[in-house]
Parts: structure tokens; sequence; C-alpha cells
């Protein structure tokens, strides 16, 4: 029986939470007193709990919490989770915590034995002992553990499905330089429980991917889109500052995230090496002058352009007009950040934990695929590539139309809308739909049609700093409240046309890019100060 009496004390988990509170709400989730969803929610690198946390600590949190899988069970929301420590882990700890978190799930897959084995190779020189059945455990151990030790329990626990790696397994017990007698041990009878399975199993194995194609919501798309940080200012590996709109240029646009600092070879390392193969690729099909391949750093107060360049260049990437390693400044990363919902978190200036992701982005730069956590192949995104050439990418203009369009639709519903049920026959008779008149008065659209501007103005306001300053939402809300007071309040229609154009001035002010509302705000900006010049002469 889940108890949600403690369901408010988990929501305040935070940066600040002490090691007990911490250690108790956990014990609290394996014991099933909470829903096992909060569980998921601890395992987000961009959670609150590991601001300001250390590594170390961060690693203990989230591996403990990856053991308890095993007791709870394995939800699908969290199995992308584990695959990645398995992958791309080389913290015993943490690889060991997902090796026995992924024996809870529901179902034993032949997919999870190709990352098992990765985990293997992964902790050649860093496996170590641990104790995953208490939150902060001391030596000497009660339940001694090891990393290497989890995986082949979890080798035990696939059974057959298991059966494509017993060749591999009976190489390790030839091995005994890497692997010491206990391990020996669990490897004979990791092989014997595996051949001891004589079930008629389906052993086909397809590809796990994290690959996800970004929704299907217009309102969701418009919101990530590059533009709307089009004027972030970016420097390159040469020093030299840009916006990010000017970066990006009409151009399907790859962008990676890594840091010079990374001590994981699967992850920056390759990442960028990643990058240099598909910039290849891109070469050999003609594409390298028609894709811009950025990639940002998640530590932009650390990686300098020199370092960033030195860097990029050890790992195959040739920078050209559209190749670049880019960092934001640094006060101004989390408005990326905040953009992409990057998975990263940082103590003080270092990042203490991170995963991996990748982001295509078409013609117009709208997110289309996000590839995050398991390990991205550069053919398939190439692939992924082609695919946004074949599809026709619409004018911006008819974009920026739509855009506005929507914005002003509800405010001109509003004046035109019926004030009382005589008004619907009126209106009907005016268009001729004399047939129609019947239609029910709806008073209700009036306060839907209200949250509807409001809505449009917070995000406005919301975007200011980031799209083209406060000027068009101070007009869009001048014209809101027009409509509001003497136009619908005391129905003066001439005053309710004028609030609308001022709500359209407005959006269309704030759909423009920003290289186009610059140059519109400086011919005003010179104007205004040629006129108080020739004021102050006469």
């Amino acid at each position: 029986m889940i108890n949600y009496r403690y369901s408010k004390e988990y929501v305040r988990l935070t940066n600040v939470s002490t090691d007990k509170e911490i250690a108790s709400t956990i014990n609290l989730l394996r014991k099933g007193n909470l829903p096992r969803s909060l569980l998921v929610d601890l395992l987000s690198e961009r959670h609150l709990i590991y601001q300001g946390k250390s590594n170390y600590e961060v690693n203990r949190i989230r591996g403990y919490v990856m053991a308890s899988f095993s007791e709870v069970g394995l939800p699908d929301s969290a199995l992308n989770y584990i695959l990645d420590e398995l992958q791309n882990g080389r913290n015993a700890y943490m690889v060991g915590a997902a090796a026995r978190g992924l024996r809870g799930a529901k179902y034993t897959k032949t997919q999870y034995v190709s990352f098992l084995i990765q985990s293997i190779y992964n902790l050649k020189y860093h496996d170590d002992s641990f104790d995953l059945t208490v939150f902060k455990p001391e030596w000497p151990l009660e339940n001694p553990s090891s990393g290497r030790l989890e995986i082949f329990r979890t080798l035990q626990w696939l059974k057959g499905y298991a059966k494509g790696v017993l060749p591999e397994l009976r190489s390790y017990l030839n091995n005994t330089k890497d692997f010491a007698p206990d391990l020996q041990e669990e490897i004979r009878k990791t092989i014997n429980i595996i051949e001891a399975d004589e079930r008629e199993l389906n052993l086909s194995c397809c590809e796990i991917e994290s690959k996800k194609s970004i929704g299907t919501s217009r309102f969701w798309k418009s919101i990530h889109n590059i533009r709307n940080i089009g004027n972030l200012k970016v420097q390159n590996e040469n020093g030299k500052t840009q916006t990010l709109e000017d970066i990006v240029n009409k151009k399907p646009t790859v962008i990676a995230f890594f840091y010079t600092r990374c001590m994981n070879p699967n992850k920056c390392t390759l990442t960028i090496n990643k990058m240099g193969w598909l910039q290849k690729k891109l070469i050999q099909n003609g594409l390298d002058d028609k894709v811009n391949l950025l990639a940002f750093t998640y530590d932009p107060e650390y990686d300098t352009p020199t370092k960033m360049r030195v860097f990029g260049e050890n790992r195959g990437m040739v920078f050209g007009s559209n190749v670049h390693v880019l960092r934001t400044r640094p006060k101004q990363f989390d408005i990326l950040s905040d953009f992409f919902q990057l998975g990263v978190n940082h103590v003080a200036s270092t990042v203490n934990q991170h995963r991996l992701e990748l982001f295509l982005l078409d013609h117009n730069g709208k997110i289309k695929i996000t590839y995050t956590r398991l390990q991205w192949k550069a053919e398939s995104v190439f692939k992924d590539i082609e695919k946004l050439f074949k599809k026709n990418s619409p004018i911006k203009w008819i974009n920026n139309l739509k855009n506005s369009i929507l914005q002003t639709l509800f405010p001109v519903l509003l004046i035109f809308f019926p004030k009382c049920p005589v008004c619907w026959g009126v209106y009907l008779s005016a268009f001729g739909i004399s047939s129609l008149q019947s239609i029910p008065y709806s008073p209700w659209l009036i306060p839907f049609i209200f949250i509807v501007i409001l809505i449009n103005l917070f995000i406005m306001y919301r975007k200011s700093k980031i799209r083209n300053g406060l000027i068009p939402f101070w007009i869009s809300l001048t014209g809101g409240v027009l409509i509001l007071i003497p136009g619908y309040l005391l129905s003066n229609e001439v005053i309710s046309i004028l609030g609308v154009f001022l709500i359209l001035i407005g959006s269309l002010l704030n759909s423009l890019s920003f290289k186009h509302w610059s140059k519109i705000s400086s011919l005003f900006s010179s104007s205004f100060h040629d006129l108080k010049k020739a004021m102050s002469k006469n």
C-alpha cells in the first residue's frame, strides 16, 4: 500500500537536504511507501538535489537509486538511464548499481547482453568493492559486492537469453590476469546457469535506441526553435563572437555538447570523435557546406577558445564556416541549458554529472530529433539529415506570418464576439447564414479568450530577454488593455480595433529575427536621436 503522506517531504528534497533525509526518502521508496515514479525523477541529472554537490555525492545518490529498482521493479521510463550507465560508465559503484537495477526489469531480453559485456570492459581497470544494501556503508562491508560481480549476476538472471556470449565468458576463464579467483568462480557459475536453460527462446536482437522525434504539437515545436534564443552571443574556437542565429543561418544543424575536462572517454571525447566522423560522411556526400556541425561546451568558464580548438582538432574536427566548437558567456549558459533541457549539473564552475546528448535541427531552427544517453551512430544521424533535405522547408516569412495570425486571432474574436443571444442572429444574417441563427450564446468563451491573451503576453515577457526585448511586449500589453476596458467593457469598437492593431504590431515585431529587429530598432533610435537633436537646436 503506497503511503502518499510522505510525498510532500519527498518534494522538498533539494541540494541542502542532509544524507539522513536523502537515505530515509530512498529507503521509503525501496519499501514501496512512495510511488516508484519518484525514483525515476531522482535519476535526472537536472534534479535540484544535485546542484552544488560533488561528483562523489551525486554518484552515491544515483547509484543507490538505480540499485533500488531490483527491489521495486524497473519501469520503462528508467531503462535508458540504466543502459546508459552500463554502456558508458566507468565508476564501479554506478555500473554495479545499474547492473543490479536491470534485474528489476519485467522481462529478460537478449538486447541487454551487449550492454553488460561492454560494462565488463569499461571496468577493466576500475572495479571496486561496495555495498548496495545501505546508502552510506561503513567498513567492514556487511554485504560486499563489486561492479563485475553484479554484472555476472545479471547475466545469470538473463539465463538462456545470454547464450550468445558463452564463448566470451569461456575466454575469461583463461584470463587470470584480469579476472581474480573469486570472479573466475562466478564466471563458471554464470556459464552453468546459461547452459542449463534449455527453453526455446527468441534470441533475435533489435537495437535499442535513444533517438526521439520531437512532438506533434505545433505549440511545442514553436517553443523549441533556436531563433527563440537567436540573439544569444556565442564565441567560437577562434575567439570570434556572433549571435547564435547568425551561425545557424537557415541550415540544418547538428548540435552536440562536451567539455574538455571530462574524464570519461566514452562521453565527451567519443562525442567529438563522432562529430569528426559525421563531418567526413557529409564531405563524401557533398553536404559539408549545407549542414552546420556545432559543439557547445558545458563548461564555458574554463573552456577558452584555445582549449576548445585543441580538443576538437585532436579528435578529428576540421573547423570551417559552418563547423565550430562554441561557448556562451558563463552566466548565460542556463539559457542554452533550459532551451535544450540539458542533462547536466554543476558544482561551483565544474560539471558534476552529464549525459550524452545530440540534437538535430531543421532549416527553420526547430528541433526535429534528439539522441540522448545511449551512443549515437554517425551513419544514423547522416540518414536523418538526408531525410530533412527531402522535405520541403517552409519559407521563413510564412512561419512568421502564421505566428502573428495565431497571436492576434483571439483578440479579433473578442471584438466581434456577440454580446447577447439576439446578436447572434444579427451577426449570422450579416454573413448570409440565416439557417444557423439557432446557435446558442456562449459567454464562457469570453474569459477563455482573455486567458489566451494573457498567456500570450506572459510568454512574450518571459522570452523578452532572449528575443527582441520588452518593446513588443509593451505594445501588445497596451493593445490588450485597450481591448479589455474601452473596447469590450465600454463597447467602443474603434478603440477595440486600435487594440488589435497594436497587438498585431507587437506580435510582428516579436516574431522578427533578431537581425531584422536590430536593424529596425537602430533605425528608430537614429531617427529619434535626430529629431531630439533638431528640437534642441530650435
